[in-house]
C-alpha cells in the first residue's frame, strides 16, 4: 500500500488492486467562496490524480467524506471527462451530496451504510459515519496488502475508536483533524486577550482528543492532515499571522505529543502534497520538492497570496441601493421560512439580530419565543446574538451558490452574543438549509429520548450520568476526567460538572449526574483515567 499525501485531507490510496482518490481538494479558487484556501498549493496535482481516476487499470474509488467543500469539490470533479469509476459516499439523511453525482452522471454510486464495507481484490475499504444535526461526516478505512489506513478527516468518532481498533486489529497509518473548522471564535468580537484565551482552549481540546485517539489505536505513523487551511482574502489573511488562533500548525501539535505521550509516540509525519509513504514501511519513498517550514511560511504565505490576486478580483461586486434592498427583504423571508421549520424554536431565549453593513438601521429580529421576524432600528434586547455581513456576501446565499454552512465558514461575517453562551439550537437554525430543518429537530429529540445511564468515577466519587451526550449522542463512557469533577465528552470536548448535576458551563445543557456516594475498592468500574487537563 502506498499512500500520496494531495494536500489538505486528500489521500491518493494504492493497493495492488485498487485506487482510492479520498477528498482531492485542488481547484485553484479554493472553498467557501475563496475563503480557504489549501495550504502548501496543491493545484500542479490535479492532472496526476485525473490520470490516475481516468485511465489506472486497478479498480477505481473515488470516496468523499462529507459535503463541506475542502473535501468535496465540484470545480475539480468537472474537470474529470471519464466517469466510469465507483464513488462511494455516507448514507446521509440529507441526500444533496448524492443528488449531485447523480446528476454529475458518475456511473456508479455506492451510499454506504455506517460500518459497511465495500470490497475489491485483495481488499476493502469501510466507512463510519456520523449524522447528526449539521454534523453529516465520514470516516475511511482501507484494508489491503496487509496493511491498514485509518482517515477519520473531519469525522469525531473518538468514542467509537476501541471498537474500531479491536475489529480491524492493528492500525499501521492513522490522521485526524488536529486545526479548527468552525467560525468561533474568529469571527466573534472580543478583545484580544479574551480571542486568545478561546483559542487556546480550543486547540488544545483539538490536540488531547488527537493524542487519545492515538493511545487508543496505537499507529505506527500519525499524518499530519485535514488543516490548516490559509486565508488568502487581503481582507482575512491577517487571521494567518495570529500568534493564537484555532488553525494551529503541525509542528505545534508534534510538540504536544511528544510531550504528553512521552515514550508512546508514534513516527510523526507531516507531509507536503506529492509526497508518498510506503505503508509497508511506514517511511516516504518520494518528496515533494516544495517544503514548507517554520522559517519560510510568512513568505510563501504572501507569495502564495499574490498569485492568487486575480480571484478576489473577480468576486468583489459593488451593490445599487435598491439591489441591497431586495437582499434585505430576501433574508427576512429568508429567516420567516427558516423560523416556521424550526419546531425547537421555544427552546432559543435570545433573539437573533441579523443585519446588512450596507443598512445599519435595518437590523431583522427573529424572535423564537413568539415565532416572529420583524424589522427594527437597534438591538433592543440584553440577551441576544448579532450577525452582521455585506449584503454582497450573503447574497450568494440567497441565490444558492453556498449553502448556509459554507457561508458561516467563509468568514464573511461578524458575530456577537449576550450572554456568551453557546446554543446548540441557535446555531443549528442558523446553519441548516430550510429542506434540512425538520430533520435536524427531529434527530436532536431522537438524541435527547436515549436515556440509558451509566456509572463514572471522579475525585474518589461514583456518579450515576446519562450515557449519552445531549449534544450529539456520543458514548460518555469513552469520554475521560479532568481536574477531579469534569467529565469530558470524546467527541466536542464539552465539559459536563458532576459536582454540579452533571451541567455543561458552556451551554447548561446536562447529563443528570447523581452522587452514589465514595468508591470502594470492590466497586471500581472501568472509568477514564484522571489526565492534567489539556494545555
Amino acid at each position: 500500500m502506498q499512500i500520496t499525501f494531495l494536500g489538505h485531507a486528500g489521500f491518493l490510496i494504492e493497493t495492488q488492486h485498487a485506487l482510492v482518490v479520498a477528498d482531492p481538494w485542488l481547484s485553484p479558487h479554493g472553498a467557501f467562496d475563496s475563503a480557504w484556501m489549501q495550504f502548501p498549493r496543491n493545484h500542479d496535482l490535479a492532472p496526476m490524480v485525473r490520470e490516475k481516476l481516468e485511465h489506472s487499470p486497478k479498480e477505481r474509488f473515488l470516496y468523499i467524506s462529507h459535503e463541506h467543500k475542502d473535501h468535496y469539490d465540484p470545480d475539480f470533479l468537472r474537470t474529470l471527462t471519464k466517469r466510469d469509476f465507483t464513488v462511494v459516499i455516507g448514507r446521509f439523511r440529507r441526500t444533496a451530496l448524492r443528488d449531485e453525482f447523480v446528476a454529475y452522471g458518475a456511473k456508479r454510486i455506492i451510499t454506504c451504510e455506517d460500518s459497511q464495507e465495500v470490497p475489491f481484490k485483495g481488499g476493502y475499504l469501510k466507512l463510519y459515519l456520523t449524522d447528526s444535526g449539521t454534523n453529516r461526516d465520514s470516516a475511511l478505512l482501507v484494508q489491503a496488502d496487509g496493511h491498514c489506513f485509518l482517515n477519520l478527516n473531519d469525522c469525531k468518532i473518538h468514542d467509537r475508536l476501541p471498537a474500531v481498533v479491536a475489529e480491524e486489529g492493528p492500525i499501521d497509518i492513522f490522521t485526524a483533524q488536529f486545526s479548527g473548522a468552525i467560525w468561533h471564535p474568529t469571527c466573534y468580537d472580543y478583545s484580544r486577550e479574551a480571542y486568545a484565551e478561546h483559542s487556546r482552549q480550543k486547540r488544545g481540546s483539538k490536540f488531547e482528543a488527537v493524542a487519545r485517539a492515538m493511545e487508543t489505536v496505537r499507529p505506527r505513523v500519525y499524518l499530519a492532515s485535514a488543516g490548516p487551511a490559509c486565508f488568502l482574502d487581503p481582507s482575512l489573511f491577517h487571521i494567518n499571522l495570529e500568534p493564537v488562533n484555532i488553525f494551529p500548525r503541525a509542528s505545534e501539535l508534534f510538540t504536544f505529543l511528544q510531550h504528553r505521550l512521552a515514550g508512546q509516540t508514534p513516527r510523526l509525519l507531516e507531509p507536503m502534497p506529492g509526497d508518498v509513504l510506503d505503508a509497508g514501511i511506514g517511511d516516504m519513498v518520494s518528496l515533494a520538492p516544495e517544503r514548507v517550514t517554520e522559517e519560510n511560511v510568512s513568505q510563501y504565505l504572501r507569495s502564495y497570496a499574490a498569485l492568487q490576486t486575480r480571484v478576489f478580483r473577480e468576486r468583489r461586486r459593488n451593490l445599487m441601493l435598491e439591489e441591497v434592498d431586495r437582499i434585505h427583504l430576501r433574508l427576512r423571508e429568508e429567516m420567516q421560512q427558516k423560523l416556521e421549520a424550526f419546531s425547537l424554536a421555544d427552546r432559543v431565549m435570545t433573539p437573533l439580530y441579523l443585519g446588512l453593513l450596507e443598512l445599519p438601521g435595518q437590523l431583522i429580529r427573529v424572535d423564537f419565543r413568539s415565532r416572529r421576524v420583524e424589522v427594527v432600528s437597534e438591538v433592543r434586547d440584553l440577551s441576544r446574538y448579532t450577525f452582521i455581513s455585506s449584503a454582497a456576501d450573503i447574497v450568494r446565499v440567497l441565490d444558492r451558490k453556498l449553502n448556509w454552512e459554507d457561508f458561516l465558514l467563509s468568514f464573511r461575517f461578524r458575530a456577537s452574543r449576550s450572554p456568551d453562551v453557546y446554543d446548540a439550537s441557535l446555531h443549528n437554525f442558523l446553519a441548516a438549509e430550510i429542506e434540512d430543518l425538520r430533520a435536524m429537530c427531529d434527530t436532536t429529540l431522537a438524541t435527547e429520548s436515549r436515556k440509558e445511564r451509566t456509572v463514572v468515577t471522579a475525585g474518589g466519587q461514583r456518579y450515576a450520568v446519562n450515557r449519552y451526550c445531549p449534544h450529539q449522542g456520543a458514548d460518555l463512557r469513552e469520554g475521560w476526567v479532568e481536574e477531579g469533577r469534569y467529565l469530558v465528552c470524546p467527541r466536542h470536548r464539552w465539559r459536563f460538572d458532576l459536582q454540579d448535576g452533571g451541567s455543561c458551563g458552556t451551554n447548561g445543557c446536562s447529563i443528570k449526574a447523581e452522587c452514589l456516594g465514595r468508591e470502594k475498592d470492590d466497586e471500581k468500574r472501568e472509568a477514564s483515567a484522571e489526565r492534567p487537563p489539556a494545555m
